[in-house]
């Protein structure tokens, strides 16, 4: 104010006194012609979902590889006894005057015995398996009729296989517990509670408890996925034993037996042994950390007028969204196209709805979507005064809210983030995730029936080696199956990179906020139906494929993931036999 009252006495001088004339330059402040943090937003959105959907099938690439593993070792077995069977052959066929061996390189052994061969291979392979335990089937067929000559083919038995699976998913802890499968009915409480949680956020303006939710909710999240997991691996690294170890005051047994004594201090274990069960020094240390850094979040969020701008702020929030994104397609599976196309097709309109339909009927004419999104929407005064003066009541707003990734306009005075929200990842993560956990299975599945575990692209034939002519494929989409690997899941997860690119380059093109689902479910849901018609295989794909839950049922003795009708099913049987005990019943349990 001073500087313009100076200005304004030497223009008034200059003009009543004949002076030197003033003049005056302007010069715009310097802003980045491209937005780089829209490339790295898009970037983080297609990492994000790659990283989140490969993790929910992790269990069963674990037991693929400790069949493989069983494999090799049963094959190096064989590879010792029949190089001595083969030696002392080739020694006596030298003496003989014989040549020894095939043209083709590789190894035959011929036996007139075939049951001691066949003995010897499993006594090998047996010693050589350890703690696995698991023996193969050896079968002696004619190899050529009229000479009479037999050849000893080894075989992997699909029932050792399956054991060595079974004893593979014994170590698989974290997924121990039981997840939920998506039905219609979810898909239809998905638009009325994303409706309503956004209504009474656009008008009854509580973002401040949203910010209180998520720092508790994905503090939790970060526990499980980042900290936890890391402080175990160090102390597996660097061979510390005690932090591991359950704390004896709250374990099971001091539990029950405080408990029986009666007081406080039993009823205090017993209820913290039935909230939170066995607790070792690692998981108290995880839980400080993650719920430090979330307080330390919150903090900066309520302390600090726009705290995007704050490297630690929006980096935590962003690794907040991944733990959820992760935690939330480890626990929510979706087992049938079906259902993943009514929940995508619903949320294609939503999204639609509350983006460009919206501003036509409310009364300033704003998006829903973008106001709650910006948390209010973006400050009434201008940037150079919110520069000068942030905690004026018109500089308020703005700031992007934790439900989604945010990325800081980078070299741009006027700030500004680049926004993709958690549900642009989560719902078309569904359908990556059924395609990875697909894929997976079938690998599985192929290897206890002793195939090599590749997985054949049937709608690509010439991507997966299996084109006898070696001839370029008519299909125009075969590019996306050459540049990924083999199955639904390379793909599709190349769907939707394009797909997210797609939404960004909207952005800018109309200047103004884009729906990414608009974009997104067509390149991924197209893509997936595109390739299960090309294949064969949409009909098992629509209606839930059988070898997901063939291997699962492998893997757990049943399937794993139960469907909300299961679920009560299993609550009203357990709810009637607890009604049904009687009170000795009771006490003898007790």
């Amino acid at each position: 104010m001073r500087d313009s009252s100076e200005l304004m006495d030497l223009v008034r001088g200059v003009q009543s006194g004949g002076g030197d004339p003033i003049v005056l330059s302007i010069y715009q402040r310097y802003r980045p012609e491209y937005n780089v943090s829209a490339v790295l937003i898009w970037a983080l959105g297609v990492f994000v979902a790659w990283i989140a959907s490969y993790h929910s099938s992790v269990d069963l690439r674990k037991v693929g590889k400790a069949v493989l593993v069983r494999r090799e070792l049963l094959n190096n077995s064989r590879g010792d006894n029949n190089g001595g069977d083969n030696n002392r052959r080739g020694s006596q066929q030298l003496l003989e005057g014989g040549g020894g061996g095939g043209g083709n390189g590789r190894p035959r052994s011929r036996s007139n015995s075939p049951s001691s061969s066949i003995n010897n291979g499993e006594n090998n392979s047996t010693s050589r398996a350890g703690a696995l335990e698991l023996g193969s089937s050896n079968i002696s067929i004619p190899a050529n009729e009229q000479r009479g000559e037999e050849r000893t083919i080894y075989r992997a038995d699909s029932e050792a296989d399956a054991t060595a699976a079974a004893i593979a998913t014994q170590h698989l802890a974290p997924q121990s517990e039981e997840s939920l499968e998506l039905t219609a009915a979810h898909a239809v409480g998905f638009v009325v509670m994303a409706s309503t949680s956004l209504c009474v956020l656009f008008f009854f303006k509580i973002f401040s408890f949203v910010k209180v939710m998520y720092a508790f909710g994905c503090s939790g999240a970060f526990a499980q996925i980042v900290v936890h997991p890391g402080l175990t691996s160090m102390c597996q690294r660097l061979k510390w034993d005690r932090p591991l170890r359950q704390v004896k005051c709250l374990s099971e047994e001091a539990a029950t037996r405080e408990a029986l004594r009666g007081g406080m201090k039993g009823h205090c274990l017993n209820c913290l042994w039935s909230f939170f069960g066995p607790i070792s020094p690692v998981d108290v240390a995880a839980m400080v950390i993650s719920y430090g850094v979330g307080a330390t979040w919150l903090w900066i969020a309520f302390t600090i007028p726009h705290p995007d701008t704050v490297v630690f702020y929006w980096v935590v929030q962003d690794v907040f969204g991944l733990c959820m994104c992760m935690l939330f397609l480890e626990t929510i599976k979706l087992n049938a196209i079906k259902v993943g196309a009514i929940l995508l097709i619903v949320a294609f309109f939503y999204d639609i709805f509350f983006v460009f339909v919206t501003p036509l009927l409310t009364k300033h004419g704003e998006s829903i979507m973008v106001n709650v999104a910006t948390s209010g929407g973006p400050p009434k005064a201008d940037p150079q005064w919110c520069e000068k003066y942030p905690h004026s009541a018109d500089c308020k707003g703005g700031d992007p809210l934790p439900m989604l990734f945010a990325m800081p306009r980078i070299g741009d005075y006027q700030g500004g983030c680049s926004m993709l929200g958690l549900g642009d990842i989560v719902l078309p993560g569904l359908l990556l995730s059924f395609a990875s956990r697909y894929d997976e299975s079938k690998r599985l599945m192929g290897l206890i029936a002793g195939g090599s575990g590749r997985v054949a692209n049937n709608a690509c034939p010439n991507a997966s080696g299996t084109s006898r002519n070696n001839k370029s494929s008519a299909n125009p989409f075969c590019f996306l199956c050459c540049c990924c690997s083999n199955g639904y899941f390379g793909p599709v997860m190349v769907a939707y990179a394009i797909g997210l690119l797609m939404a960004n380059a909207a952005v800018y093109i109309m200047e103004m906020g884009q729906p990414a689902l608009l974009y997104l479910v067509p390149c991924c849901l197209g893509t997936m139906v595109y390739m299960g018609h090309k294949a064969g295989e949409l009909n098992d794909l629509w209606e839930g494929p059988r070898v997901i839950r063939a291997a699962e049922a492998l893997m757990y003795g049943e399937p794993m993931v139960e469907s909300a009708e299961e679920d009560q099913q299993d609550h009203e049987e357990r709810r009637a036999l607890e009604n049904g005990m009687s009170n000795e019943e009771e006490a003898e349990l007790t």
